[in-house]
């Protein structure tokens, strides 16, 4: 689902308006500035919310393609699991060879896990760049096990804007809770 990103900024627009009643001030770069930076968190929350979709339902091309092209995903403490678009491919295609299990309600392979994004907090740190953390809950349904929650997770990102467009610059994953018994349970190896 989409973010209607037009409509948001239109209403902003309008509340400014509003409250500006129209006039000509000295001010009108902090509020130009205000509705980038408002423009600019919706774009990167939205970036969250797709790499959701996109980590369970899109392809590998798709996957490569939230990132910058030297992104990188590290491990808490710093860790580099993947960096560059063919690693971020690479990984993304052994995701879904090991978890696209299930059948969908369209007939097709699925995976089995969904990344539900919340709790987001997005800091604009210059005019190509941000920060950004929130939450990643993973459910999981394989057979007749679930859904169940897997796992609690927190990203720590770094964002760059690359030709007008937000992308991942890296991302660290820091596991907060694990259930590693239904990690076994699924042949996770772990929770």
């Amino acid at each position: 689902m989409r973010i209607p990103t037009s409509r948001i900024f239109l209403s902003a627009l309008a509340a400014v308006l509003l409250l500006d009643g129209g006039t000509t001030t000295a001010a009108q770069p902090a509020v130009a500035d205000s509705l980038q930076a408002i423009g600019d968190r919706t774009l990167i929350r939205e970036l969250m919310d797709e790499y959701g979709i996109v980590h369970d339902l899109g392809s590998a091309e798709e996957y490569a393609d939230l990132f910058a092209d030297d992104g990188e995903i590290v491990a808490g403490g710093g860790r580099v699991l993947v960096k560059g678009r063919e690693a971020l491919i690479a990984q993304a295609r052994r995701d879904h060879e090991r978890f696209d299990k299930e059948t969908g309600a369209d007939g097709k392979p699925t995976s089995i896990m969904r990344h539900l994004i919340s709790n987001a907090r997005i800091s604009i740190t210059g005019t190509d760049t941000a920060t950004g953390t929130c939450y990643v809950t993973t459910v999981v349904k394989k057979g007749a096990v679930g859904p169940a929650i897997l796992s609690v997770s927190r990203y720590s990102d770094q964002y760059t804007k690359r030709a007008g467009r937000w992308r991942i610059q890296k991302r660290e994953i820091a596991l907060e809770f694990g259930n590693a018994e239904l990690a076994k349970e699924l042949g996770f190896g772990g929770g």
